[in-house]
């Protein structure tokens, strides 16, 4: 989906404060991030799906939010959409009705960790899927994506590279979403010239890695 949340490569935004040791600022951000990563197993919606209702926050908001608010707007829209609250419970913080505990159990810290360790079945067996391509082979980005949730940032569209490692099969963000089910196939590491990508004014020597699926490749 091309919209404002995908700023990778665009100007005027100035310069990118890297922090060594990120921490939360605020209070509110940790209980944020907890109350979001915990509703994603708990609730009938996965990260995919978050990280698409994230890039439907209205541009003006993308931008003028917390990193953490876009999170807790995205949850917000996904729990609605899946009449788990509503926008009055939202604004006083109470809830209004009943909600069937069984099907929406609480889930706890060490059920969450445990389903990040297991890869939650984002992660299918190798021979789910055979790989169309192999280590080492060049491969072109295509230029068309999806309309709805894609993973590829709109940098790399059009640009070839060169397969440095295949990851194995993974369910496929964009079908997740779409509501077409997990469609596994082969998730490669693809190592890009900065040059090739940002121009002569990129440093020599300098590399992009990026993993990709195979959707998003064609021979090049």
């Amino acid at each position: 989906m091309d919209g404002i949340h995908d700023m990778g490569g665009k100007q005027g935004f100035g310069r990118i404060a890297v922090e060594e040791d990120y921490i939360f600022r605020s209070a509110w951000q940790r209980r944020a991030f907890a109350l979001v990563e915990a509703l994603a197993w708990s609730t009938p919606y996965n990260t995919d799906q978050h990280r698409h209702a994230v890039e439907c926050v209205p541009p003006a908001d993308y931008l003028r939010l917390d990193y953490f608010e876009n999170w807790i707007v995205a949850s917000e829209m996904l729990l609605k959409e899946a009449g788990l609250v509503d926008q009055s419970e939202l604004d006083d913080g109470r809830k209004h009705f009943d909600v069937d505990q069984k099907s929406h159990a609480p889930v706890g810290v060490h059920e969450i960790v445990d389903a990040t360790k297991a890869g939650a079945d984002l992660r299918f067996p190798e021979d789910t899927q055979s790989a169309r391509f192999a280590v080492g082979q060049s491969v072109l980005v295509s230029h068309t994506q999806a309309a709805g949730h894609t993973r590829v940032p709109r940098y790399l569209r059009g640009k070839t590279g060169r397969i440095v490692s295949d990851e194995g099969v993974f369910q496929f963000a964009d079908a997740v979403v779409a509501g077409r089910g997990p469609d596994p196939q082969h998730c490669y590491t693809v190592v890009f010239s900065a040059q090739d990508l940002w121009g002569e004014e990129a440093q020599v020597g300098d590399s992009l890695c990026a993993d990709l699926w195979e959707a998003y490749l064609e021979p090049a």
